[in-house]
């Protein structure tokens, strides 16, 4: 079967590593379609999903990373329900990756640390606004104050950004992957349980 203009599938192993490339294209490229993902959550049982950066992967720990506002809505639900999933999609190859799994968030520890690191100066001017996401406002606003926004980059290392700042990291148990075909779509799914993976076709 074909999978995209390069890549041929046959095997389970194959959309495997297919996969990986995929996901790590994701993170380097920020044209790509897996750069930008939908992490879903739930808040009691309803579920909350919105678009999220994909900023790290590792096939090795099998962890998704991206990067929020520690005072948003998603770290809440996360620490109150911890199981959540990640939805990819690419339109040129009709492909669908699901990744579900349990998700930490780290918000002042090594982890919260290094992520910061890789936040550019342009970047760390979204984690400065003086009210939390999700605040009712009576105008539009960023919730940024106007001086940052004319104040050079440096500044926007203070510690109020940092403070702000969080990194969620999703460890997933369970790929779904989906390719779409005029002639009938394929379907096949992976799950990982103490390290040991099972994998199988099933039915679209």
């Amino acid at each position: 079967m074909i999978f995209g203009k390069k890549e041929n599938i046959s095997t389970l192993d194959d959309i495997l590593q297919a996969s990986w490339r995929m996901l790590h294209d994701g993170v380097r490229n920020f044209r790509d379609p897996f750069h930008q993902s939908s992490l879903t959550t739930l808040d009691g049982d309803k579920p909350q999903v919105r678009i999220v950066i994909l900023r790290e992967f590792s096939e090795k720990d099998r962890t998704l990373i991206c990067h929020c506002d520690a005072r948003g809505s998603k770290v809440l639900q996360i620490q109150d329900n911890p199981n959540v999933s990640w939805l990819f999609y690419n339109p040129e190859k009709w492909l669908q990756l699901r990744l579900s799994g349990t998700a930490s968030v780290h918000t002042d520890d090594e982890t919260a640390d290094s992520q910061w690191e890789k936040v550019t100066m342009a970047h760390r001017i979204n984690y400065c606004a003086e009210i939390p996401p999700g605040s009712p406002t009576e105008k539009p606003t960023s919730g940024i104050p106007g001086f940052l926004r004319e104040k050079a980059p440096k500044l926007l290392d203070a510690s109020e950004a940092r403070k702000n700042f969080a990194a969620i990291v999703c460890r997933f148990d369970e790929m779904d992957w989906l390719l779409l075909k005029l002639t009938g779509h394929v379907r096949a799914k992976f799950y990982w349980k103490e390290n040991r993976m099972n994998a199988s076709w099933v039915v679209p």
